[in-house]
């Protein structure tokens, strides 16, 4: 008979090497605590894993093939509030100051997803990593962060990491939402064509790019950006 975690390690660890039923528990636990809490931002990650099981190897051992990937595996630098509180020295037009006011423009944290304990510690970096770069990957792309760029964003996403965690909120957000916002659907689909067009975004080591004006950064990596942030081409 099978039980359910009971501790938050537990849980993580069993999201990342359980049964697929064990999985299966964990994510639909994640999910339910989220739509109780969209503020739990543990539960983001243990939905992620959980749902990605079979995807997340991949995914790891092709950012660990790169040699910006092994990189950040081993030096493991972090896109904190203390990363952001340098970046918004730097001109609205960069990459890196164009990201910093996104997040105070929209009262984000950069230190809110923390990963649950129990993950060994590269999967835990690489987790952690996804989910510093999410809001990133709106500065990039230009999806807001209201509910059409929210549910695109992950359109972008799942093109991206092949992630079934981001293919199941798009397609879950679509069909929530189109009835309300229908042009959500049009997004959806343009922003995973969008991401299959990108370079392979994950090893992408960011910190090297932050004093690049934003619109090199989209033309190295092959992303036009969908709608541009108000205050990205904005003179600082």
């Amino acid at each position: 008979m099978q039980t359910i975690p009971t501790s938050e390690a537990d849980a993580a660890r069993a999201a990342l090497s359980g049964t697929p039923r064990e999985r299966a528990r964990i994510a639909a636990r994640a999910l339910a605590a989220l739509l109780r809490d969209p503020d739990d931002t543990r539960q983001v990650f243990l939905l992620g894993i959980a749902a990605n099981g079979r995807a997340f190897p991949r995914l790891f051992a092709r950012f660990a093939a790169t040699d910006d990937g092994a990189r950040l595996l081993m030096e493991r630098p972090a896109i904190d509030g203390a990363t952001v509180a340098r970046l918004r020295g730097l001109p609205a037009d960069t990459l890196g100051g164009a990201y910093a006011r996104y997040l105070d423009d929209n009262g984000l944290d950069a230190d809110l997803f923390q990963p649950p304990p129990g993950l060994p510690e590269l999967v835990r970096y690489l987790a952690q990593r996804l989910r510093q770069t999410h809001d990133l990957w709106h500065v990039l792309t230009g999806y807001l962060p209201d509910v059409p760029g929210e549910v695109a964003l992950q359109g972008f996403t799942y093109a991206q990491l092949g992630a079934p965690s981001a293919a199941l909120i798009a397609a879950l957000g679509t069909l929530r939402w189109a009835p309300s916002r229908p042009e959500v659907i049009a997004m959806t689909l343009d922003a995973y064509r969008r991401g299959k067009a990108a370079e392979f975004l994950p090893p992408v080591r960011w910190e090297e790019r932050f004093d690049r004006p934003l619109e090199e950064a989209r033309r190295e990596l092959r992303i036009t950006p969908a709608r541009a942030h108000p205050r990205a081409s904005a003179p600082s």
